[in-house]
């Protein structure tokens, strides 16, 4: 069930979040050939990833390790088929080392939804599936679930 109270604030649109990267081409490489994302870098720290929509997710460049996150804490995929994913991991697997992937995660079948998630080389989880905006569309109609 959505809010039934007016908002404090009222923006017009989610813009973006952040990650955090230690090498600026070695990630837009990544993002680019392996994720099949949009990517352009306005300024010399930071670069923009972006697939459609109306926000995107700039890339900060740090001095050092970038932070680990925790699978939990990932960015997810969107594939139209199971078929797709599994392709993707297959990819990912065989292409670990050129991309420096750090880690694969075995394919799962979970509610309907066939996935994977890899950690990549600046420590950010990302995970594929055959996840619809269907799905997400009736989760906002079923709304919260009951306490």
């Amino acid at each position: 069930m959505m809010a039934s109270t007016a908002p404090l604030i009222s923006p017009h649109l989610l813009s973006h979040g952040t990650i955090e990267c230690e090498n600026i081409a070695g990630t837009r490489a990544f993002l680019e050939e392996f994720l099949g994302l949009d990517v352009i870098r306005p300024l010399p720290e930071a670069q923009y990833m972006w697939k459609g929509g109306p926000w995107t997710v700039v890339c900060v460049r740090v001095d050092g390790d970038a932070k680990e996150q925790s699978p939990d804490n990932h960015f997810e995929l969107a594939l139209a088929t199971a078929a797709e994913v599994d392709a993707a991991h297959a990819r990912a697997q065989a292409l670990a080392d050129t991309y420096a992937i750090r880690e694969i995660r075995p394919l799962v079948d979970e509610d309907g939804l066939r996935s994977f998630m890899l950690l990549d080389m600046n420590k950010v989880w990302w995970k594929f599936s055959n996840v619809s905006q269907e799905y997400f569309d009736a989760a906002f109609a079923r709304g919260d679930v009951a306490a």
